[in-house]
């Protein structure tokens, strides 16, 4: 799980610091209540001696899953939901996180509290703590794996939307124009032009041969006046 918050703040601060992006866009998330509640599970599950981990780590990852499944509209969001379904899954069915026998001797640590080394009895053991870290002393599953990509994705998505926006409300901006002068040649009697948006004006291109331009008009000479006396 630390895998995953540490993505999830690097994305963040490359959206912030590099982007342009804003805090302020937290306020589109949807289903916040679910998400917020399901990090604080999986942390308390993770990482504090309570009784009931499994149970509190089940239920956290499904409010997780729900919660990012709800944003699907930003991308990263389905990608975490995989990988933290992977691992929520492992602990289901077998009730606690299965640590590898090998990856544990390799890094010299010991199952505790949430996890535990896995038996011949274990199910889908490859779904659980498998994978050693180079720098530090964690084994992870390839579905923390998956959810620090997805979280990274997300967060950098979701925080440095400010130039798409910009480029939609330009779009908008460019589009009202049209639409007023239409409605201003309409009221003049003159016809209006096709109304199309800003991204549309750019991508159109007029593969048709030019006509030729109309011959000018030449105006009849002036009567000539006869001398009526004459």
């Amino acid at each position: 799980m630390f895998l995953v918050l540490i993505a999830a703040m690097a994305g963040a601060a490359l959206a912030i610091l590099l982007r342009g992006g804003s805090s302020a866009l937290l306020t589109d998330v949807r289903a916040a209540p679910a998400l917020v509640l399901g990090l604080v599970g999986l942390i308390v599950a993770e990482w504090l001696p309570v009784p009931g981990r499994p149970g509190i780590y089940i239920v956290a990852t499904a409010l997780m899953v729900v919660g990012l499944l709800q944003n699907m509209q930003i991308g990263g969001a389905v990608v975490t939901a995989i990988g933290l379904f992977l691992t929520g899954f492992v602990v289901l069915i077998n009730g606690f996180l299965p640590l590898s026998l090998d990856g544990a001797d390799a890094k010299n640590i010991d199952a505790t509290g949430l996890r535990q080394i896995e038996t011949a009895d274990t199910r889908l053991a490859s779904l659980g703590d498998i994978v050693p870290i180079p720098l530090g002393p964690w084994v992870v599953s390839f579905g923390d794996l998956i959810a620090t990509a997805g979280a990274f994705i997300f967060t950098r998505n979701l925080l440095g939307r400010d130039e798409r926006q910009e480029e939609d409300a330009a779009e908008e901006e460019g589009l009202d124009a049209d639409i007023f002068l239409a409605q201003f040649l309409e009221l003049n009697g003159e016809p209006a032009p096709p109304v199309r948006s800003a991204r549309d004006q750019q991508s159109v291109i007029d593969l048709r041969t030019p006509s030729e331009p109309p011959l000018p008009t030449v105006a009849p000479p002036p009567p000539v006046e006869t001398d009526r006396f004459s």
